[in-house]
Parts: structure tokens; sequence; C-alpha cells
């Protein structure tokens, strides 16, 4: 036992062999098992950027912080620097000794208390080492630069610290480090991070900040506690319920939302009561430039940044000379214009492939250096390599910059590297760093961030002394808990929701470098506005959970037209009524949304509450599933899969003040297609016969998809009712192929169909394991894996459970043991969003591609074997031949893949010659296996069977050779006729394989049927190639059980032995022959 729990938790932690945990988890008094959660740690201008210099020195009621006590729950904080009015003096901190308090060091006037849960040496994966001081390790820094910004007080140039007074304005040119934001709040130092790692410690921190002096009196817990730390798309767990306990005790928690950059789900699912804080920029940054010297139209200097790999600027010294663009542009390819690029300036644009290998091209083709164009929004950044340099330079421009130069590429573009000129960025102000990460919250789709704060290149105290630059949430999430406390030092009675709602009622809009708003996905209410907040005489909160504040209607399925009503709480802080108008201002518009208030205007009276109803209404037919205007088509590693949002802000406009609050949703098409009938004929019993599989039903998406496969193998669903479980229960796997289509297997691709019982919400192999065994040599082992993941683990690291590296690009992943790391294969579900919109996030169908050559097939090498496997389920080996398939559902109109639009008629051709080589025996035919990508739960996937018919011309059911053979020609026999009068119907006569001309001749037992003691032996007369099915029944005409079933005949007589009888009770039997 390594720690027990009892104030916001009852709980234990335990360290125990993993063998172990199915035994824990029977015992009585155990209510649940989790593991515990590993994470990670993820001000000169942005602190009066956020405004709050203008509360310090407020003439009336000035605020910094004064009485309120902040928690840092991190690596600890450097107690001995300047910014916590420590000496700040390099001696001072390397005599002190981390493992224990000497005598007048700790606690200070500044930090007033903490504990250190963790001991230097911990890693996350070691068992801690406590004691009793909380100084931060040089090496890490993080929690000292945290600390500085939330409530630092500041150090000068002469690197004493600033010991003035925050009642005045204050001369920032005379700080090494600004103050932070509540320059005069206490401070908490919570260890729990060694000097590197991860860490499992962050419930005992907030149990201790719950109960500062562990006397069980809950009432001295903390007013506000920080958590600058966090785990990539992850579902809510134990570490949540314990932080929404805390901030039901009364203390404000602040979370920073990750660095997993514009990736759907990347945020760690946070508790609803948290303020969850996305990473925006001031506008105080400075870069380096390039100059532009021609032509004179664009002549001036223009963001850049060195690359951290690439020969430096103050080596080389002044470089100028003409740009020429790439040809790719990418360079992720050999460059086609080499003599274009010799001599000359290089402009590559950023994506896909490694920063190393596209300079490396350029080097190659002859550039003097090179220009990179960012490809998201923001800053440039130092362009880095997991190894290896480049001896010419390179520099990174911004995306809006990048696309301004091209237009003047045609008219002589030369441009000037290494002056020494820095340039500011005013323009970033408000605009998200490209890291921050996006919603909404993985597995409950409510929204998250909640708001977002300056985080980008902000400094603060290093550990050690001196001061430090880092960028990331983590250094956004203080700028907030420090507002939060400048909050309660005016208001000491506001609850914890009311610090948030007025934090985020009052934020200020962040867009784009274009203009354009930022989803409430990356940046909740936006960038967050204390003097505004400290003052907001009304707040506004979602009424049925006033803790999140912020309207979240989750994942709605949209199949037909319908009406959701929510309402929002309204209250009135102050003495005077106030009266608000109803207003919406949508960030992610569709034609198909709207959101109305049942009264445009609200009356509430002094210190009183008012409740406004809304209606949500969804119109299918008007839904939009497209792209908001700051989510580009493509991240870092290759084009992407977007899920479809609306959302927006609901504002109140009143006199006094206005206040607004964010609304979300997520929308997803419900369609019901399916198969007009579950077995189609095939009329050609020859070469290769066309065969059409007619659809039906609707689907209120415009363009739907359906993907056709050979059927493999089904699996019946376990009926989980909880999501993950049910999305790791397979139900059916289908392979396709192209060879046939492309002239050949050598540029063929191999494409596998899958379907589960329940949804993925984002298709990473972390958290959706599912995978294709492939075995090309038919030796019974497997060759190579499939399986699914993004584009950034695999090209980064290799590794493809690595979450921090993780996107939006979704790719089939290939491994193989004789390879030292896994391959891209083809685009999952063989579209990205941007080139057919296939709904691949929160699915239960989707499609894995890989060519030929990548799995080592080709010219007499095409025969394999495959199966499905997970955690779950492993299927029997599969055959199928990809030179030559038995269906080939390969679909021009659409690459050459097996994805068909449901509008069109959905022809798929059986070759009969290819029968034998995909293990169809017999008279056995392959089933076509449908995945409706676009339809509701539960309807997703479907199995066909094709029955060989024959012509049939008079378009009865009944072949025309059958009736040829059997009668005097067409018009005799039909569908309900009974020939021969013995009461089974010719159509019954041509299933079960009986002469429809003799009455003596129809499917039935031989009789006397034969008993032995309790055994029965059942025998009839057969038709070789037809299945047949024994069933059973004690005398419920609606309880029939199969005794065995899919028995193919062999003979012209067959028989079944019951060695279950029960002579004690009647016992009925029927045969059935089941369709082919």
């Amino acid at each position: 036992v390594e720690a027990r729990f009892s104030r916001l938790a009852n709980a234990v932690k335990v360290r125990l062999p993993l063998g172990q945990l199915e035994r824990l988890r029977r015992l009585d008094d155990v209510a649940d098992v989790q593991p515990v959660a590993q994470f990670h740690r993820l001000t000169s201008t942005s602190v009066p950027f956020i405004g709050v210099t203008n509360i310090w020195n407020s003439g009336t009621l000035p605020a910094t912080g004064k009485g309120v006590r902040i928690g840092i729950i991190d690596s600890g904080i450097d107690y001995t620097h300047a910014m916590f009015g420590g000496s700040g003096k390099v001696a001072d901190y390397t005599k002190n000794n981390p493992a224990r308090i000497e005598s007048g060091t700790f606690p200070t006037e500044k930090v007033v208390g903490g504990y250190d849960f963790a001991g230097d040496a911990y890693d996350g994966t070691q068992t801690p080492r406590p004691d009793k001081d909380p100084l931060d390790c040089a090496e890490s820094s993080h929690g000292s630069h945290v600390a500085g910004i939330a409530a630092g007080v500041g150090v000068m140039t002469n690197g004493v610290p600033y010991t003035g007074g925050f009642r005045k304005a204050l001369n920032m040119g005379r700080f090494l480090i600004g103050p932070g934001v509540a320059p005069e709040a206490k401070l908490y130092a919570l260890k729990v991070f060694g000097c590197s790692g991860s860490t499992g410690l962050s419930v005992d921190a907030m149990e201790w900040a719950a109960d500062p002096d562990a006397d069980g009196d809950l009432s001295d817990r903390l007013d506000v506690v920080n958590l600058s730390l966090g785990r990539s798309y992850s579902r809510p767990s134990f570490e949540n319920n314990a932080a929404a306990r805390l901030a039901n005790l009364g203390s404000v928690v602040v979370r920073s939302a990750g660095n997993n950059g514009n990736n759907f789900y990347a945020l760690w699912s946070m508790d609803g009561s948290e303020i969850t804080v996305a990473n925006s920029m001031d506008d105080g940054i400075e870069n380096n430039s390039i100059e532009v010297t021609d032509p004179a139209v664009i002549r001036g200097f223009y963001e850049a940044v060195e690359g951290a790999f690439t020969k430096q600027l103050d080596v080389t010294g002044e470089i100028t000379g003409r740009v020429v663009y790439a040809d790719p542009p990418r360079a992720c390819e050999d460059i086609k214009n080499a003599a274009a690029l010799d001599g000359n300036i290089a402009l590559i644009d950023r994506g896909v492939c490694f920063f190393l290998d596209k300079i490396r091209r350029a080097k190659e083709a002859g550039a003097r250096a090179v220009l990179v164009v960012n490809n998201e929004g923001g800053p440039p950044i130092a362009m880095g390599t997991p190894g290896g340099t480049v001896d010419i330079p390179a520099m990174m421009i911004t995306r809006q910059d990048g696309t301004e130069l091209k237009a003047y590429l045609d008219d002589g573009l030369f441009v000037k590297l290494g002056g020494d000129v820095m340039i500011g960025g005013p323009e970033l102000g408000d605009q998200l760093s490209p890291g921050s990460s996006r919603g909404p919250e993985y597995e409950t789709h409510q929204l998250k961030p909640d708001l977002a704060a300056p985080g980008f290149n902000i400094h603060s105290a290093r550990a050690g002394s001196g001061v430090e630059q880092m960028t990331g949430t983590s250094m956004a999430s203080p700028h907030v808990a420090g507002a939060a406390a400048l909050l309660l030092e005016r208001h000491p009675g506001w609850t914890p929701t009311i610090v948030k709602a007025a934090l985020m009622n009052t934020a200020v809009q962040t867009r784009d470098e274009y203009g354009a708003p930022y989803p409430e996905t990356r940046t909740g209410a936006g960038r967050v506005n204390p003097s505004l907040a400290i003052d907001t005489p009304v707040i506004a909160t979602a009424a049925d959970s006033p803790g999140r504040v912020s309207l979240s209607f989750g994942l709605l399925e949209v199949g037909e037209p319908r009406l959701a009503k929510r309402s929002i709480e309204l209250t009135n802080l102050g003495a005077q009524p106030w009266v608000g108008t109803f207003a919406v201002s949508n960030t992610l518009a569709n034609a198909g949304v709207t959101l109305t208030a049942a009264k445009p205007t609200v009356a509430i009276p002094a210190n009183g509450k008012a409740t406004v109803e809304l209606t949500l209404a969804i119109d299918p037919a008007e839904v939009e599933l497209a792209f908001d205007a700051t989510t580009p088509p493509e991240v870092k590693g290759g084009p992407r899969h977007v899920a479809h949002e609306v959302s927006g802000q609901v504002w109140f406009h009143g006199e006094s003040a206005s206040v607004h609050l964010p609304f979300h949703m997520l929308l997803r098409s419900a369609g019901e297609h399916r198969m007009k009938a579950g077995r189609v004929a095939v009329r050609q019993l020859e070469g290769v016969a066309p065969v059409v599989l007619p659809l039906a039903g609707a689907n209120p998406y415009r363009a739907p998809l359906v993907s056709v496969f050979q059927f493999g193998y089904q699996s019946p669903s376990r009926g989980h009712g909880i999501r993950e479980q049910a999305a790791r229960d397979f139900r059916a796997v289908g392979a396709a192929s192209n060879a046939p289509e492309l002239g050949g297997i050598a540029d063929a691709t191999l494409f596998f169909g899958i379907a589960m019982d329940g949804p993925w919400i984002l298709p990473q192999s972390f958290l959706s394991n599912l995978g294709i065994d492939v075995d090309t040599d038919l030796d019974g082992v497997t060759d190579y894996e499939l399986t699914h993941g993004s584009s950034g683990d695999v090209l980064v690291s290799g590794d493809i459970t690595e979450r921090e590296l993780a996107d939006d690009a979704y790719f089939t992943i290939i491994d193989s043991h004789e390879w030292e790391k896994p391959k891209l294969g083809g685009i999952l579900n063989v579209f990205s969003s941007a080139e057919r919109e296939t709904s691949l996030l929160n699915n239960s169908v989707m499609i894995y591609s890989a060519t030929a050559a990548d799995l080592g097939l080709g010219k007499g090498k095409s025969r394999i074997q495959y199966r499905f496997s997970n955690i779950t389920e492993t299927t029997r080996w599969i055959p199928f031949d990809v030179a030559n398939p038995a269906l080939r559902t390969a679909n021009p109109a659409l690459g050459h893949s097996p994805v068909h639009a449901v509008d069109a008629p959905v022809v798929v051709g059986l070759d009969h010659d290819a029968l034998d080589g995909n293990g169809f025996e017999g008279n056995q035919l392959p089933r076509p296996l449908l995945l409706f990508h676009h339809n509701k739960a539960g309807a997703r996937f479907e199995i066909v069977r094709l029955v060989a018919t024959g012509a049939d011309a008079d378009d009865d059911g009944l072949p025309d050779d059958w009736e040829r053979r059997h009668f005097s020609g067409l018009d005799v026999a039909g569908a309900d006729s009974d020939f021969d009068g013995d009461s089974f119907a010719d159509a019954a006569e041509y299933a079960a394989g009986t002469d429809p001309g003799d009455r003596h001749s129809y499917l039935r037992f031989t009789t006397p049927i034969e008993v032995k003691n309790k055994t029965v032996v059942l025998r009839w007369p057969s038709v070789p190639g037809r299945r047949y099915r024994v069933e059973k029944s004690n005398g419920d005409p609606t309880a029939w059980k199969p005794l065995n079933k899919g028995v193919t005949a062999r003979l012209d007589a067959m028989e079944h032995i019951d060695l279950r009888l029960d002579n004690g009770r009647p016992v009925f039997y029927r045969l059935v022959v089941e369709p082919q």
C-alpha cells in the first residue's frame, strides 16, 4: 500500500503484480480497480497583456492576491529564487539539501508550505521517497516557472526581488522577470514529480490541498490549486473524481489543457468543474527576421526563426539570393527542379516528412539556404530533428507571410538572411499557440477547454536562479490560477463556480492570423480577461451543470428532425436589477442547426436569479459536414480526418455589462441504408458475373458511402453495455483487392473491412486496439501485422502507443518482425475528410489498406490467409487470393477502392474461376460484406448471401434451366405454384433440390425413425451441394433449437444422431434447407 485517501476519495493506492489484478477485483469490499494515471509536466508582457496591472493599482478596490493561498501541484518550487523573495544566489540553492529542511530555509514568507510526495529520484515508475522539502530540481524547473507566473513577486534587472509594492504603475523595463498575476498571494509547493519522468501522485497532492494540516477539518483547504500537468486522449478516471471533490470543497481547481495541438479529443478528460486552460499568445513576442529586398511592393522585414540543426547565420554571415519554390513543394521526394534551386534560396512547405529530409534534399539540389513556410497558424518555430545536421542555413516563416511571398515568386523575389533586426508580433495577440490541445473531452464529448491564457514564450523563474523561457498550456494555466486569486481577494465569498463563470463569461474572443474565430473546442469561452471578470455584475451558467458553465450537447446522431430543450441560469451578483437581451454568435455555424430562446429578454432582480429556456432545433436535410476555417485539411503527418462540430457563444447583452458562455455539439449522420433483401440472385454461372446489390433506406447526409468486401468471418455480439467494451467486440471482417481492375498484382492494393459491435471515438491504436494478421507464405505464422494509428507516432518515433505524438492523420500501420519500426500503409477508410467524408471518428466500421508490394506480394505470390485479432478475440485463418479475388468490389469511380456511393448502383463481380483459390468448395459462393459508413449505430454492416440461380427471364425466382428441365416451358410454374400437389410449393422444391413433378419427392425425414435408448437417428434424402440444418423442439412451436447447421451434403442421403433424447418429454424435429 503506497497511499490511503479519505478526504477526496475512499481509496487506497497499491503496487502489485499485474497477475493479481483479477483477484483484487473479486474482493467483496472492492468497488472498482483503476490504474494510476501517469501525468507529464505540461511574464513581463503576458501579465500586462491580460490587464491585471490595472487591477493591482485600481484606485478603489485594488487586488494583488493578498490573503489568497495558491497550491502549485508540480515539480516543486525553488524558494531560494528571487522571484519568490529569496536571495537568488546560486550558492544558496546548491548547498540546500533537497531531501531535508535546513534551519531557516523553508517555509518562507512567500512559499509558506508544501510537501515533497515524490523525492528527486522518482520518475513515475519507481516507489516514491517523500520528504518535507519541496525544493524544485534545476533539471526540471517546471514548478518554479509555473509558480512565478501565478504569484511571483518579480525580479529586477540586478537580480534582486522586487519589493516596491503594486498599488502603482510599474515600469516593466526595469524587470528581469515581471511579477506574476497575483504577486501578493501565498504559495504552497506540492511536489509530485522527481527530477525527470512522469508522476502518479497527483491525487496525493490534492488530498493534502484539501486538508493541509491533516486534522480532518477541511475548512482550511487551499483557495486555488493549479495543476500544470496532464495526459492526452484519456477517459474520465479516479483523478477526475478527486479534482471534482476538491472543487466541491471550495477550492478553485485550474488545469492545463495539454500540448497535443489542433487534434480532436487530444486533451485530457477533465472534471467539468475544473477550469481547463488553452495556450494563447500575447502581443509582446519578438523573433528574428528576414528582409525582402525585391520586389519593391513587398520590401520589408518578415518574422523568421532559425533551425536548431542547420548551419547558423552568425557563422555563415548574411546570405542574399533569389527565392525559388521547390518542386514538389514539401520536398518529401526527390527535387525535380534542382537546376532552378542551384545557387538560390529554396522555399519549401512544412508538412508530412522531417525538416531534416526537406533541407537535405534542398542542399543536394544546390540551394544556398532554405525558407520553410509554416503550415499552421501562429509564429514560426525553431525547427528540430530526431538526429543529424545540415550545413546550410534554414529559417521558418509564418504561414501568412509565406502565402504573401509566394504570390511574387514570378516577379523575382529576393531576400536577405542574417540581419540582426528583431521584430515584434503584435498581431499574434489572442492567436492560439499551435501546440494547444483541442477538445472535446474524450468519452463524454463535453466541451473543453474552458478558457485560453498566454502560454507562448513566457519568461519566468528557473530553478537554481536565473530566468527561463517556456511554452505550453502549463504556462497558460497559472495565468488563470493567479486571476482566480485576484477575484477571491476582491470577493472572498465567491464559490469556485462563480469564479469560473465570471472568468468565462467575460473572456475575449481569440482569432487566427486571418481573423477567423477559433472553434470553442480550441479556446472555450476565449482569452481570460480578469479586469472585466472581477467587476462583472452577472454570471451565466448551464442550469443542469453549473460547475461546467458551458452548454454542451455532446455527440448527436442526426437521422430525423429533432428538438432539445436546455436552460441557462443567470445570477445577478449586484444590488441593482439587470436586464439582458439574448443573442447567439455562431463560430461554427451550420444551416441545419438553430439555437433560440423562449424569451428574447430576461430581467433579474438585485441579488436574484432567472432561468432562460433554449431550444436546439436540427433539420437533417440542411445539416452540412464541413471543415471550420481554422482547421487545415492536413496536419504535420498528412491529410486528416475530422469530427464535425457546431459551436458558438450564447450572449446576454445588458446596459451595464454583457456576458456570454460557449455552446457546443458534435454531429454525426444516422442513416438507415440496408440491402433490400438478404439474398441476391446470380444469373450468370461462369466467368465474371455482374451482381447488383440493391440498397434501400435513407440518409440525411448528402453523399453517404458503402464499402463492399469478400466476407471472411462473423462473430455474435456479446451485448456489452459499456462503449469501450463494445468497441472491442468483433463482429465481422472481409477483404478486397483491386488487382484485376489494375491489370495485375504489381500495383494492387489490398483492403480489409472491419465491423465492431460498438463505436470507437478515435482510431488510435492505444485507445481501440484492433488488428489484422497476414500470413503471406501460408505456414500459419503471422508475417505482417496491420493495425491503425496516426502518422505522428510512426513518422517521429515508430511507437504507435505514444500519445504525445499522435495526430488526426489516421493510417493503416504495417509492421513486421523483420522491420525496426512500423510503416504507414494507406489512409484509414481510403479517403481523408477533405477528399471524401467517411465519418471515421465515432464509428464502428473501418477500412485498412496496404499495397501488395508492402506485404511482399507479387507475381506468383498472391495467395494469403488473414485473421482478425485483438485483446478479446482471434479468428481462424481466412484464405484470400489478392491477384484473383472471388468477389471483385473495386469501384473505378472512387480510385478503384471498395468504396461506393450509396446513391448509385452498387455493382460487384463474382469470378467463378477464382472460387477454388479463395477457399470455396462445391457450390459455395462468396458473400459480400457491406459497411455502411454513415448509418446509425447498430446498423453499420450487413452480410449478403449470393444464390446461383442462373437466368430467370420470367423473374419468378425459379431459374429458367431448372424450369425447362422439369416442365414443358417457363409458364407452367411460378413462385407460389405446386405442380405435383404434394403441399410443397415449386419454389420450395427448387430450394430443397427435390423433384417438383413427383409428389413423393419432397423434403422429409426417412421413416421409420430409428430410436435406440436415448438416441435418435434421423435420415433424409439429400442433394449434393445443398446445406441443411436439423432443429429440435419439446412441443413449443416457437422454441426450435438447432442441433446442427450449415452441413453441406456430399451424397444423396444424410443422417444426424441426437444423443440427448429425454424419454419423459415429447420431442419434435424439423429439417431446414439453408440458403446458398
